[in-house]
């Protein structure tokens, strides 16, 4: 029941009680609950006060209809409170059970009956959706009829000041009782909401911390991983770095012995040159001495004519020429064997310059591959220089590589651990939603 009378009485009153009626005078609370009588006792609500509002329930019951018709015009003229009403009742419903309530109001007994009704509007205000502020504001319109009322019927300033105050008092009261428990109802409800989202809560957080264990394990895993496949790439990428010294080294060194190799082909090839040179004056002497053996031929064949005329002049002389004639012989056979001699010597001659231009013919072959040697070496050399110089690069990118290997391992270690504390982290988390 409201003031709205969203909700039946339970007293068995009629509304149409007259004004001469005997009014029963006695008044009291018969209250246990401690906390209504401590707002009975805050707002001073006496039983004097009981009496006076006991003293005018015939006039409210004499003007009841003009109290609710002043309301509900009122009421209805606000869009909201007239759908709640049409939603939830009608409106000549309603008058009749606000008629009861409000006459109730000023019966001047507070018992557990009168409480309970109270209680009972809270809870229907909450069901329905009206607003606090609704409630309290559709007092005011009561409050000023009653004043009015007030006003009009006594005219001792004294008792009238009294009777306003018992008035404002059981409206107080009222509105303590029923908003107290709209906000204990409405506290019951956030309650409820509270624990269904905090259950939600509990269960969403078990699903993502269940998940964030299972990622988090995952990623340490895969970090895990990563970070062993990078150590094998860092201890491979030292050993390649330490091949590339070794090879730049082993470069080096063949390109000082090409060196050598090149300083001794031109050394060879100065001594060809120099073989050559020699073996061109060695044939040079040769046809000197050939020159020189043409002429002893010449003296030979000579001598060997001299001595066939002596040999003829001896044999004219006779008896004294016979010594002449031996030394003819001689003569003769000296010039032969100096014949043969030369042209032995001249074979010899002929096949020494045989020899020489074969000799010559090889030495320029020779020259000729040291040359093509000397080329060849060259351009071995500016291909080692090139090599050398691609090894010495390659060393300088592998360092690079190798120092930017060691700061991604460290950053890998950092996740790792990073990792390895998120992942106690979500168990901690996990544990904490499952308790």
């Amino acid at each position: 029941m409201s003031f709205f009378g969203l909700g039946k009485s339970t007293s068995k009153k009629e509304d149409g009680m007259n004004h001469s009626e005997k009014v029963n005078t006695k008044v009291g609370t018969k209250i246990g609950d401690t906390s209504i009588l401590d707002k009975i006792n805050m707002i001073n609500l006496t039983e004097k006060d009981l009496k006076l509002l006991k003293s005018i329930q015939p006039l409210v019951k004499e003007n009841i209809e003009r109290l609710v018709d002043d309301f509900y015009s009122i009421v209805m003229k606000v869009a909201s409170l007239k759908e709640i009403i049409q939603k939830n009742s009608t409106v000549e419903r309603l008058k009749k059970t606000l008629r009861v309530h409000i006459i109730e109001m000023f019966d001047g007994n507070i018992d557990q009956s009168f409480i309970d009704k109270r209680l009972k509007i809270a809870k229907v205000h909450y069901v329905i959706g009206l607003e606090p502020a609704w409630y309290m504001g559709s007092f005011q319109g009561i409050h000023d009829t009653l004043t009015h009322l007030a006003f009009k019927s006594v005219k001792d300033k004294r008792k009238l000041q009294s009777l306003l105050s018992a008035i404002n008092k059981i409206l107080s009261l009222e509105q303590q009782i029923v908003l107290e428990a709209y906000d204990r109802e409405n506290m019951i409800k956030l309650n409820a909401q509270f624990e269904e989202g905090k259950i939600y809560l509990k269960n969403q957080m078990t699903s993502v911390s269940e998940g964030l264990v299972a990622l988090a394990e995952q990623t340490q895993a895969s970090v895990a991983a990563l970070s062993k496949n990078i150590h094998e790439v860092n201890e491979t990428t030292t050993e390649n770095n330490e091949q590339s010294i070794l090879a730049k080294n082993h470069a080096q060194d063949g390109q000082n012995k090409l060196k050598e190799l090149l300083e001794k082909i031109s050394v060879m090839d100065n001594y060809s040159r120099d073989m050559i040179e020699s073996i061109h004056r060695l044939g040079e002497s040769s046809n000197q001495i050939s020159s020189v053996i043409h002429i002893v031929q010449d003296i030979a064949e000579q001598t060997n004519i001299l001595a066939l005329n002596s040999a003829i002049e001896a044999a004219r002389a006779g008896e004294h020429g016979r010594g002449f004639a031996v030394l003819s012989q001689e003569v003769q056979s000296l010039a032969e064997q100096t014949k043969n001699s030369i042209s032995q010597i001249h074979e010899l001659i002929s096949n020494s310059n045989l020899y020489k231009e074969q000799v010559i013919k090889s030495l320029k072959h020779v020259e000729e591959a040291l040359m093509s040697g000397i080329a060849t070496s060259e351009h071995t050399h500016e291909a080692f220089q090139n090599i050398a110089q691609s090894i010495q690069q390659n060393s300088m990118t592998n360092m690079k590589v190798q120092e930017q290997m060691g700061q991604l391992v460290a950053v890998v270690n950092e996740i790792e651990n990073a990792s390895a504390i998120v992942t106690s982290s979500a168990e901690q988390l996990n544990e904490t939603a499952m308790a």
